[in-house]
């Protein structure tokens, strides 16, 4: 196997993170640059049918079985716990509000689709192969996180009886909201679309949902590269404690899904991204999730430390680490 340091150079020079790095550029420069409201709904739009859609086709072709089941759930039990350590970390030890420790965590217990996709990019450029019902997960994966935070929350304010009403009012409030957003929406919908259409339907679209797929990566990295880059003042203002947090615990939480995708049998490929998984942070749902469920919560936390320092942690170092454990936990095991 390649060293790390190479696995690292490897996606750093691979054009989905260096458009990602353009965009932190133009951010730091405060050029000016935007991408039209009607031009970035279409980029997240297909990017989301298109990850759902391949993940439906993925599972149609593979089939369900017990396996698969066993993975899926493993994965969300992982998504489930990441919250209730994160947040009593953020509560006890970085002394956070209870509303902005939950929100915190609630977005660290959900995933980046971004994230995983650039995941996806990497093992392509290193001709890495992997399970192809992989591509079901992100849409699995983006609730237990919130709902697990905002439980929290719940049996926090129990001694106060109006609080913990309105506690439990959120709660319904936000898992309907949750499973009805825009992305989970999206992802479940092309789920079922790409299972039920399969290999031969998929064959009809390649070219739009395979060939493109990368290229309007790409130009969603940029605009993430730029609202990054624009999200770095509010760490500095919060302090070190959640710098430091949102680089310590990726690589924390990457464990659990590493643990998940070697004990499943996956291949390197599959654990590297199970990992990843687990190591990402939300920025499309559990901020639609907690700014109704905890108002009270900053959002300049929350936003700021999940696209601020977490997203390009995962993207410039995480990426091609968790591919180095997933290959050394994988070639102790086996």
């Amino acid at each position: 196997m390649a060293s790390v340091f190479e696995v690292a150079l490897v996606n750093l020079l691979s054009p989905v993170i260096l458009f990602f790095g353009l965009g932190l550029l133009i951010a730091l420069t405060r050029a000016k640059v935007e991408f039209p409201s009607s031009a970035s709904d279409f980029i997240t739009i297909y990017l989301l049918i298109a990850i759902g859609f391949k993940g439906g086709v993925a599972i149609a072709e593979n089939g369900l079985t017990v396996d698969v089941a066993f993975t899926v759930l493993g994965a969300v039990l992982v998504g489930a716990l990441i919250p209730v350590y994160s947040f009593f970390i953020l509560w006890r030890i970085g002394k956070l509000r209870i509303d902005d420790a939950a929100a915190i965590a609630g977005h660290y217990g959900s995933i980046s689709v971004v994230t995983f996709v650039a995941g996806t990019a990497f093992l392509g450029t290193l001709a890495v192969s992997y399970e192809g019902f992989i591509y079901g997960l992100p849409a699995v994966m983006e609730l237990p996180g919130v709902i697990s935070a905002l439980m929290l929350v719940s049996w926090i304010k129990e001694k106060n009886r109006n609080d913990l009403a309105q506690a439990r009012v959120t709660l319904g409030q936000t898992a309907k909201r949750v499973v009805l957003s825009k992305s989970v929406v999206l992802l479940l919908g092309g789920l079922v679309v790409g299972y039920v259409a399969g290999p031969q339907g998929m064959a009809s679209v390649e070219f739009f949902y395979r060939d493109l797929f990368l290229g309007v990566l790409s130009l969603f990295m940029l605009e993430m590269g730029i609202i990054a880059g624009g999200r770095l003042a509010d760490l500095w203002k919060a302090g070190w404690f959640l710098v430091l947090f949102g680089i310590v615990m990726p690589p924390l939480n990457a464990l659990g899904g590493l643990t998940v995708g070697v004990v499943s049998g996956l291949s390197v490929g599959g654990t590297m991204l199970l990992g990843l998984l687990a190591a990402s942070c939300s920025y499309i749902v559990a901020p639609a999730a907690m700014r109704m469920a905890l108002p009270k919560a900053n959002p300049a936390l929350y936003l700021g430390i999940s696209v601020g320092v977490t997203l390009p942690f995962n993207l410039l170092v995480g990426i091609p680490l968790y591919y180095y454990l997933a290959d050394y936990l994988v070639g102790i095991v086996r």
